[in-house]
């Protein structure tokens, strides 16, 4: 019987977030993002919440100090296919976001990266034409 790949369907981050209300509030502003759901603990805190970025989840937890205890801030990347990269730059933009123009990669991608104010960057991808690079002269 051969082996058939699984069928993946998305992927879904899951990030911590000192401050979870205002960064739902920033995420869904600037990004555009869809909030789907949130939860609440016995006091009244928002401890998690789930986030659509088109038919992808997002989830954040809300656990205070959760960083502080690893010793170190979020390290990580998170790649996010869009369809216009440019039209994405405008909106970060006019949501008061200082953010570098969108570049061209060698590998066929245009990306926009963000960093959030609990720094976590986000890279907003678009297919682009690849474009070729003169291979390095070993003699020089």
């Amino acid at each position: 019987m051969p082996d058939h790949p699984p069928t993946f369907t998305g992927v879904t981050p899951y990030l911590h977030y000192d401050d979870l209300p205002t960064m739902v509030e920033w995420l869904t502003r600037v990004f555009g993002f869809v909030e789907k759901g949130r939860w609440q603990d016995e006091a009244g805190a928002a401890t998690n919440a789930e986030l659509l970025a088109g038919d992808n989840e997002i989830w954040l937890d809300g656990t205070p100090g959760w960083w502080a205890k690893k010793g170190r801030r979020p390290e990580e990347w998170i790649g996010i296919w869009v369809g216009d990269v440019d039209a994405l730059f405008d909106r970060i933009t006019r949501a008061g976001v200082e953010v570098k123009p969108p570049v061209h990669k060698f590998y066929g991608v245009r990306v926009l990266q963000v960093t959030d104010p609990e720094g976590y960057t986000w890279g907003f991808m678009q297919r682009a034409p690849v474009i070729a690079r003169a291979p390095v002269d070993s003699a020089q």
